[in-house]
């Protein structure tokens, strides 16, 4: 089987870029075994449909205060973000990712160069949203609700970052497409151009079928690996450096008296953050999967 190029797993996985709930498959054990991460995105083969899902985790500290990790795919079924919006209302807080200021400045201050640079992000979930008939999570997440929280980097913040580490679009691809290589060569999965071909044919597609989406989503499982390869060494601006950010402001909110919080973060954020939270002493309590992807078998 012919892999798709580490850019659209990438991509998709990673972050929120500017430009009926679904089935819940049962609870997985609460702990891991020792030394084991855990999985925030899966695809589920089934009967009659497969599904591409991703994993709200929850973790307590000892001081009882609940942190749950919400994995986000940022192009979805529309019920998928109509049920994250209704889980949102329960939490004191819930932490959002958006490079740049928070969702309720978006569109009072100048664009930063920061944004420009991360504009290309945007117009690629754009098209992927378009051609797999699918929702987008900025215009689908109830972002004014009182209880969310800007837990990301100023774009003025995220630059500086990126030339400190003299990190660029390019570095981070190559970094992201060697990862995928080695991700590759352990599964025994082929890592030539074909994949630049498969996402040629998603951008240019005129059938939207629901093959396409299954096509992505089979290769999900690749996302973690990916993002662990790229954030070797000394990590990234992109990935790293914005988890540290979001758990500050989870202390912060913590500090002001929040015992139950949410980070929702794009999934590939998400191993790299339970590092985080379990060396602060925190504990995973409970995992749960829900559908960001339906797809139908064909009769």
């Amino acid at each position: 089987m012919k892999r798709l190029p580490a850019l659209l797993l990438f991509t998709c996985g990673l972050w929120a870029a500017d430009p009926q709930a679904p089935a819940t498959a049962p609870v997985s054990p609460p702990q891991a075994a020792a030394g084991e991460s855990t999985d925030f995105i899966r695809f589920e083969p089934g009967e009659t449909s497969d599904h591409l899902q991703t994993a709200i985790v929850s973790y307590e500290s000892p001081q009882k205060v609940r942190v749950d990790l919400v994995g986000a795919i940022h192009i979805a079924d529309k019920v998928y973000f109509d049920s994250l919006n209704t889980r949102f209302k329960a939490y004191d807080a819930v932490l959002y990712e958006l490079v740049g200021p928070a969702f309720t400045e978006r569109g009072k201050a100048p664009a930063a160069n920061s944004q420009h640079k991360l504009a290309w992000v945007g117009q690629l979930q754009a098209k992927m949203k378009e051609t797999l008939k699918l929702h987008g999570q900025l215009e689908s997440i109830d972002y004014q609700a009182k209880n969310f929280v800007h837990a990301d980097m100023g774009a003025e913040q995220f630059t500086d970052s990126q030339e400190q580490k003299n990190e660029s679009f390019l570095t981070l691809y190559l970094k992201a497409a060697l990862a995928q290589k080695d991700a590759n060569a352990k599964s025994g999965m082929d890592s030539d151009a074909a994949g630049l071909i498969m996402l040629l044919k998603l951008l240019t597609a005129k059938d939207t079928s629901t093959g396409l989406k299954r096509m992505i989503a089979q290769q999900f499982d690749t996302v973690e690996d990916i993002m662990a390869g790229v954030e070797s060494g000394q990590g990234t601006a992109l990935l790293g450096e914005r988890n540290r950010v979001a758990l500050e402001v989870m202390d912060k909110q913590i500090a002001a008296g929040k015992k139950n919080l949410a980070i929702f973060y794009g999934a590939a954020h998400l191993g790299d953050m339970e590092e985080r939270l379990l060396k602060k002493g925190f504990k995973r309590t409970k995992v749960e999967w829900i559908t960001a992807w339906d797809l139908p078998h064909e009769e």
